[in-house]
């Protein structure tokens, strides 16, 4: 029998992927709020909590969300989007606040802290643990027991709680982090149709597999008020001339596989599926600083300087984006402590450092046998120290006693991170935030939310880490 040849059949061009729900261009303000509706599965806990924050009773949504587990469908979040995008500012920003602190506690920390919290024996939980739960609904049935009771319910804490479980157990691990650059300042992105065709494709030629119509590219804008280091405004309000617009855009593509094991039949089968990655910047055009994350660091300037070529349309050919520097040699010295006391803004009751890691730079040589030759290479030793949270020592204690160094200044300061002790805020109670900084440009702000993450960047300002040309 002969087997005759076949051509495989002819693919269609890939269609270009959109967002179908509408959240971006309906709520551009609201990145964390369209995050949890695409993903909460048990969306009858968000008409609860749009129900108490608008106090109406949103009969179609209630329609929507009857009998409803799993991630709602995109012709219905439409729906919801749109009714949002009706209230006024006030009522969305609280929205935005609330579901900001629920989607940051997504992490295995944050979804491990909800879940022990949970007690399937209380009639509370017990009612919402009947349907699949997810780490967001989780997270915000916590929420809404917590800053959204019923008239008369007993005051809870349990979400404030998890909040602190995940930020002890980051606290003492190294965190993913954002590397930050200097572009021109006062340039509002422009991200046309033609501009999103653009990043594509140079998106897929930094990416090997990637096909460029395959990657999803959505846009953010909120305001938000200036770094100046001043208490906020006990209102909650802010002057229009105070805001400062904060640009989001972030690329998502199934750039990487996962790999894991499956038992079926009684049997275990090794599994490969292609997974999601994103490329997040954000663009402050005030500043002029720009931040942008993704799994491969190396990748980092290159994406930024193709943002700054194409999404703000830079004129002239643009190298690379110049480096937003943090300088860490103030930390080579105990006297740090004293101006950790003295420069604090307002709204940060204490600063302690809980690490720091030095580095040694060597030069070693080696023969390169193949080609007869010496090579000299560069290499690096580095020395992680740390508090432990029970050590009334502080950390240059640690190095002279622990480690027999009496300064830092022969060494590189590689990262250091710091805890800061914030005050009451007008929608979050008093709470602490882990603050690492890595050397030259890295630090960890995409774990924090934006009153937190603005905080932040005006006491390294005052501190003088954070010196912006």
């Amino acid at each position: 029998m002969t087997l005759e040849p076949t051509t495989p059949p002819t693919q269609s061009p890939t269609p270009q992927v959109h967002a179908c729900d509408g959240g971006p261009e309906l709520l551009p303000g609201m990145e964390h709020f369209v995050s949890l509706l695409r993903k909460v599965k048990q969306p009858n806990l968000v008409l609860v909590l749009l129900a108490r924050i608008s106090g109406q009773g949103l009969s179609r949504l209630a329609v929507l969300a009857q009998g409803a587990f799993g991630v709602l469908p995109s012709a219905d979040r439409t729906v919801w989007f749109e009714e949002v995008a009706r209230w006024p500012a006030a009522q969305q920003q609280r929205l935005q606040n609330a579901a900001e602190r629920v989607v940051l506690l997504d992490d295995d920390y944050g979804a491990q802290a909800t879940s022990a919290l949970l007690d399937a024996q209380s009639g509370l939980d017990a009612e919402v643990l009947q349907a699949p739960l997810d780490r967001y609904s989780r997270a915000l049935h916590l929420l809404l027991l917590q800053d959204f009771p019923l008239r008369g319910a007993p005051q809870e804490q349990r979400f404030d709680q998890a909040e602190r479980q995940q930020a002890l157990h980051r606290q003492w691990r190294s965190e993913c982090f954002t590397s930050h650059y200097l572009g021109p300042k006062g340039v509002v992105p422009t991200l046309s149709a033609e501009v999103k065709a653009l990043l594509r494709q140079r998106i897929a030629q930094l990416y090997a597999l990637v096909d460029a119509e395959q990657i999803l590219i959505e846009s953010f804008t909120r305001a938000a008020p200036a770094l100046t280091g001043a208490a906020p405004d006990p209102s909650g309000l802010t002057p229009a001339h105070a805001l400062v617009q904060l640009h989001t855009v972030t690329a998502t593509f199934n750039g990487s596989v996962v790999h894991f094991k499956r038992l079926s039949g009684g049997e275990v089968h090794d599994v490969e599926e292609p997974a999601a990655v994103a490329i997040h910047f954000s663009w402050e055009a005030r500043t002029g600083a720009l931040g942008v994350y993704c799994e491969d660091k190396g990748l980092r300037q290159d994406l930024a300087t193709l943002f700054g070529e194409l999404v703000l349309a830079c004129a002239g050919p643009l190298h690379s984006m110049a480096l937003r520097e943090f300088n860490l040699v103030g930390f080579s010295t105990q006297d740090i402590l004293a101006r950790l006391q003295d420069a604090r803004i307002e709204g940060v009751q204490a600063i302690s450092i809980l690490q720091v890691r030095i580095a040694h730079p060597l030069e070693a040589r080696a023969t390169d046998e193949a080609n007869a030759r010496v090579m000299a290479q560069q290499l690096t030793s580095s020395l992680l120290m740390s508090c432990d949270r029970r050590d009334q020592r502080h950390i240059y204690q640690v190095a002279q006693h622990d480690y027999g160094l009496d300064d830092l200044s022969g060494f590189t300061l590689s990262q250091v991170k710091l805890v800061l002790h914030l005050a009451a805020q007008t929608h979050r109670r008093a709470h602490s935030v882990a603050v690492q900084i890595t050397w030259p440009n890295g630090l960890n702000d995409t774990s924090k939310t934006e009153d937190d993450r603005r905080c932040v960047l005006a006491q390294l300002g005052r501190l003088g880490v954070l010196c912006d040309a």
